[in-house]
């Protein structure tokens, strides 16, 4: 890449990767701001450069990649580099309050899940110069997120099941992207933010809200005739674990906007269908 002058002091990002979606989103917001990148596989931390900020993404794996995620972060506090952002994610909180959690809020989880993710925040709190990012659920490629889920219930024909009581506020792979780069411009032009900060969408909402929305996009793109079969999931009093995060702190220090999760759906929907169209005809 050529010298795009951009002023940035560190003008280099190392990103440690989700190996996702998130990946590819952050890269090209990264070129576009005019940051050079430096791309680190989980095995790769000892190549990371001193004088770089660092975007680690790698707890936004899945389930299954948390442990290496945590090594990542205990390894990551050994290293020297500008800046720490990390990113993770509302599962910190155990939920089923019917209010915003914001930044002061104790984290306390209940799944395992959640566990995992606040492991990977306490392994970097002792770093000096750490901001972490937490999101709202994420609406990404994954077969198993509820976008894929959806509609691969909308194509198939097969019942979904639901959530129809918690709510959240959901984030897309982009939306992501756009914050968390956000962050590291500042940081690098010279603002200081050491702290903890939340992002999502402007609107929240449930799963079932979430699932027709998608499937109206998708019968306008695919088939208007064609619907889907939702149950509910049952839940209980003691099941109620929504999450919707106040992002209130973000916008105030790094005049960051929320935007809503329906911005871009509509080319999501359209690139899941081609995908599930090309998995039934081979």
């Amino acid at each position: 890449m050529s010298d795009l002058h951009t002023g940035y002091k560190p003008d280099r990002v190392a990103l440690i990767r989700a190996g996702n979606d998130i990946d590819s989103a952050l890269q090209k917001r990264l070129q576009r701001a005019g940051f050079r990148i430096q791309l680190l596989a989980p095995a790769e931390l000892d190549k990371l450069r001193p004088a770089s900020i660092v975007i680690n993404a790698s707890a936004c794996a899945d389930d299954q990649g948390m442990p290496e995620a945590l090594e990542i972060a205990e390894s990551l506090a050994q290293c020297s580099c500008q800046h720490v952002i990390h990113l993770s994610s509302y599962a910190v909180f155990a939920g089923g309050e019917p209010r915003k959690y914001d930044e002061d809020e104790v984290a306390a989880p209940q799944s395992h899940s959640g566990r995992q993710w606040l492991a990977c925040e306490e392994a970097l709190s002792e770093l000096e110069n750490l901001t972490v990012l937490r999101f709202g659920w994420m609406v990404d490629s994954n077969p198993d997120a509820l976008l894929g889920r959806v509609l691969r219930g909308f194509v198939t024909g097969e019942p979904v099941t639901l959530d129809g009581c918690n709510s959240g506020n959901p984030v897309t792979a982009l939306d992501l992207a756009r914050v968390a780069v956000a962050v590291a411009q500042q940081l690098a032009s010279g603002a200081e933010a050491r702290g903890i900060y939340h992002y999502g969408s402007s609107d929240d909402c449930t799963a079932v809200e979430f699932a027709l929305e998608v499937v109206e996009r998708a019968q306008s793109l695919y088939d208007e005739g064609r619907f889907a079969q939702f149950s509910a999931l049952e839940t209980g009093p003691d099941q109620n674990r929504g999450v919707v995060l106040a992002c209130g702190k973000l916008r105030d220090v790094f005049g960051i906007q929320q935007h809503s999760w329906r911005q871009g759906l509509t080319r999501q929907v359209e690139l899941w269908l081609e995908r599930l169209d090309a998995e039934m005809q081979e």
